[in-house]
């Protein structure tokens, strides 16, 4: 595992300065329009970006996990994926920020990347779902280069790292789940000549039609978590242990807000 690498964020220090401080972490509170501006900066200037779309279940985790807050400190762009990241936000005093699904980015980089011609490499799922994703995407989004696809179930690095560096994507891709792609992604980007690199979960799977997404009602209601519950009840056993992390530490930071204004 590489040593940890100072914090390197873009969002912040810049491009636009519209960040929000939350649990420790500078939270993006542009739109989806303004943050595929903030991609198409880093591959204009040539400046490698790490663009992580956090929920609370990554947020719970990085306080027990010193590594993977290591990770998100270093990432470029954090955008709020989920709902609850939100809530915790608005309880602690902040309005502004709103949520982005990290499929919806996603697909947005996609319609920005066919009109700009960058290229893209997908790396995740299972045997041929990266590909059939592409080829949805390709179908979708006209003019869109998809160079090159693997699959997630690789056992060796080296492999892979030489397909994606022969075939020199800008944007890269990588379905594994977090927290194992942001980990990933980290570990070896500066051996990459992507110059983007975003985790996309399970997109690949939504793309090649293997799974639906949520229906719109409760994607508008911040609720998309809820109906993969109900159709995966096994993350039930994950989810509730780190919805209750998270929200402790929501509540702390809002006592120790309490505490410190007290004190002035």
């Amino acid at each position: 595992m590489s040593a940890p690498r100072r914090c390197r964020s873009i969002c912040g220090r810049f491009f636009c300065g519209e960040t929000m401080e939350f649990l420790g972490f500078s939270i993006c509170e542009l739109d989806k329009k303004a943050i595929v501006g903030l991609v198409a900066q880093a591959i204009e200037k040539r400046r490698k970006c790490h663009l992580i779309t956090v929920n609370p279940e990554m947020l719970a985790r990085q306080s027990q996990d010193g590594y993977f807050r290591e990770v998100l400190l270093r990432a470029e762009i954090l955008v709020p994926d989920g709902i609850g990241v939100v809530w915790g936000a608005r309880f602690l005093g902040t309005s502004k920020i709103r949520r982005l699904a990290g499929i919806e980015l996603a697909e947005a980089l996609l319609f920005e990347g066919a009109r700009r011609n960058w290229s893209f490499y997908f790396l995740g799922g299972k045997e041929g779902i990266a590909e059939k994703a592409a080829s949805s995407m390709q179908r979708r989004y006209p003019g869109l280069q998809v160079v090159g696809t693997h699959h997630g179930y690789f056992t060796k690095d080296e492999d892979v790292l030489e397909d994606i560096n022969r075939l020199r994507p800008q944007v890269l891709f990588v379905g594994m789940g977090a927290p194992r792609q942001e980990i990933w992604i980290d570990t070896h980007r500066e051996a990459l000549t992507p110059l983007v690199f975003m985790g996309v979960g399970g997109s690949f799977d939504v793309w090649s039609g293997e799974k639906r997404r949520a229906p719109g009602i409760f994607q508008g209601l911040g609720l998309e978590w809820f109906w993969r519950l109900g159709k995966e009840p096994g993350r039930l056993r994950r989810i509730v242990p780190s919805f209750w992390r998270f929200g402790m530490l929501v509540f702390r930071e809002w006592m120790r807000k309490r505490w410190y204004n007290g004190k002035r």
